[in-house]
């Protein structure tokens, strides 16, 4: 007869095939563990629906110990992503000082549990006594985000905001970055047509803020934006910007400037330059987003609006850490600043060179 009661460690070590020692250094974090033997415990426990027991008053550490971050299969490993890369890096740098210790677990591609694909978080709840906190690193379930907050647990959105619900956000000054790279274009002469844009997701905060402040940078300079110029990616993915750039090719007049959403899609949109045999910048200038290391040591050299993402990363845990001390505190919405930083993909037009390939 199936046993129905409430499942127990050793249920859980036998799922996950580990000793019952290694399965209890998963939830004490007295030892180390593995992180594949720490995942395959916790992945059993989501299954078993397995709560470990709090544990007594007064064992933990007094102060903040640990924090979560949360991000999407995009964006996880963290540590490969080239743009969450350095914002962990800062994540961690903080954590150091502080003496905090930082886990990472992943989302699904919705932005859910990536245990189950639904909006529960098996993984954070289990680890309820041991992290105090948590950083979620780009887009979230807005439902999910809901139940994180009623369990009561800090959180901070870092490059994302979600603005129906009352938790903390930290972010580059996006619309602030998209003008300034919207507004070089324009003072190099890149008026005839207006530049092109290859933007984001609309659900993605900082694609809207982006689209936002090229738009912006237009109407301060006496332009409209042209919709047959302006092509939506699916994310910052180089595939999507390379067809995206054929098509602005394809167009009887075809731009002579481009504005991508993020340096990865400028990089997609080169290749695709590079494949129609376009000379960058003197037929077609491309400026890029967040300037992540490949800007610098692309062929040309990519212009961009550089995000210090050490700095969002450490912010965001300093502010995670203010909100735990301060939980009364006001709803932040907080902006990083950014820098234009011109290389060799920009330059004034050259009007008759596109008409004449």
């Amino acid at each position: 007869m199936a046993r129905t009661g409430r499942p127990t460690l050793q249920d859980v070590a036998s799922r996950a095939g580990v000793s019952i020692g290694t399965a209890s250094s998963v939830f004490s974090r007295h030892q180390p563990v593995a992180p594949r033997t720490r995942e395959a415990v916790l992945c059993a426990a989501a299954q078993l629906n397995y709560q470990p027991r709090s544990r007594p008053a007064g064992s933990s550490v007094p102060g903040l110990t640990s924090v979560a971050v949360l991000a999407r299969p995009v964006h996880f490993p963290a540590e490969a992503n080239p743009f969450y890369s350095q914002v962990l890096l800062g994540v961690r740098r903080a954590a150091a000082e502080l003496g905090i210790t930082v886990e990472l677990e992943a989302l699904n591609s919705a932005g859910t549990s990536a245990m189950n694909g639904t909006d529960k978080l098996p993984l954070l709840l289990l680890r309820r006594e041991a992290v105090e906190g948590v950083l979620v690193f780009g887009r979230i379930s807005p439902r999910l985000m809901e139940r994180i907050l009623a369990t009561g647990v800090a959180c901070v959105l870092v490059d994302h905001t979600i603005r129906e619900l009352p938790v903390d956000s930290i972010r580059a000054d996006d619309r602030l970055g998209a003008m300034l790279a919207t507004e070089h274009l324009i003072k190099l002469g890149h008026r005839e047509p207006v530049p092109a844009l290859i933007t984001g997701p609309h659900d993605l905060a900082p694609a809207a803020d982006r689209n936002a402040g090229y738009r912006a940078a237009l109407a301060a300079h006496g332009l409209q934006p042209d919709p047959q110029y302006i092509r939506q990616v699916p994310g910052a993915d180089v595939f999507g910007a390379r067809q995206a750039m054929r098509q602005l090719l394809d167009l009887p007049k075809p731009p002579t400037a481009v504005y991508c959403w993020s340096d990865t899609a400028a990089l997609g949109a080169l290749q695709s330059l590079r494949e129609r045999r376009v000379a960058v910048p003197r037929q077609c200038s491309v400026i890029g987003y967040d300037d992540i290391d490949m800007a610098a040591v692309s062929t040309p050299a990519l212009s961009t609006v550089h995000v210090n993402r050490p700095l969002l990363g450490a912010q965001g845990l300093w502010h995670l850490v203010q909100r735990i001390r301060q939980p009364d505190l006001p709803r932040r919405i907080t902006h990083v600043d950014v820098q234009l930083t011109v290389r060799a993909t920009t330059a004034p037009p050259l009007r008759s060179a596109l008409a004449t390939r």
